[in-house]
């Protein structure tokens, strides 16, 4: 069973009831089509709720198995395998996360401005609160820490518009202004994500193989700290 991700364009679909299954003791619903986004590259998944004529259900993680997406589902209860339902997306909770992992990009970006070019991702996690970020390089100094603040508030004042492209892997591979870090892992078409430059032109300050949700403009994001 394979869910389409519809969430990078809408936060409501019609969807329909494809399999209702136990995961550790807990209800999970998988959809033909979800908007919800499941846990995947360090973003956490999202909740939402799930409606059937008067009823409705709170989904209060989605995970991934496979190509199914699993919206769990609060209680024992839930729809029936086969029922139509609409799936909402909770709209503030995936703003916030979106704001955190779009300034994940800027920080990138300016790590690499202030710090050391060869600095590289090796983890992450972006949630609705807040995000961390983890990369091999010498310890930052204070002073680093400072510049790399401004900078990265300075990208969210200009409000610059954040894109996403998808793109076959072939014919961005081998660019190096295009951050990558799991070479194995893509498949044939990737999405980057840019922010700056001109639409269609791949020519931002910041490029990243990404397939996280992202804000329309940096200035979303608000302050950095």
């Amino acid at each position: 069973v394979a869910t389409a991700f519809c969430g990078f364009d809408l936060l409501e679909t019609p969807a329909r009831a494809v399999e209702v299954l136990s995961v550790k003791g807990r209800t999970a619903v998988i959809l033909d089509r979800s908007t919800c986004y499941a846990e995947m590259g360090g973003q956490v998944g999202d909740t939402g709720v799930l409606r059937m004529g008067g009823t409705l259900w709170r989904v209060v993680d989605t995970q991934k198995a496979g190509g199914a997406f699993l919206h769990f589902v609060e209680g024992d209860d839930a729809p029936e395998k086969g029922a139509d339902v609409t799936l909402s997306v909770d709209i503030p909770r995936r703003a916030a996360i979106q704001r955190h992992h779009t300034v994940t990009h800027l920080l990138h970006w300016a790590l690499h401005e202030v710090a050391n070019r060869e600095a590289s991702q090796k983890g992450s996690f972006v949630g609705p609160d807040k995000l961390t970020f983890d990369f091999n390089s010498g310890a930052l100094t204070p002073g680093q820490l400072h510049d790399i603040e401004k900078l990265v508030n300075e990208r969210i004042l200009e409000n610059a518009p954040v894109r996403w492209t998808e793109l076959p892997y072939a014919s961005v591979k081998s660019r190096k202004d295009v951050m990558q870090f799991f070479g194995d892992k893509y498949g044939e078409t990737v999405r980057v994500v840019q922010i700056g430059g001109a639409a269609g032109a791949l020519d931002g300050y910041s490029m990243e193989l990404c397939g996280g949700t992202h804000g329309r403009a940096t200035g979303e994001i608000g302050l950095f700290r």
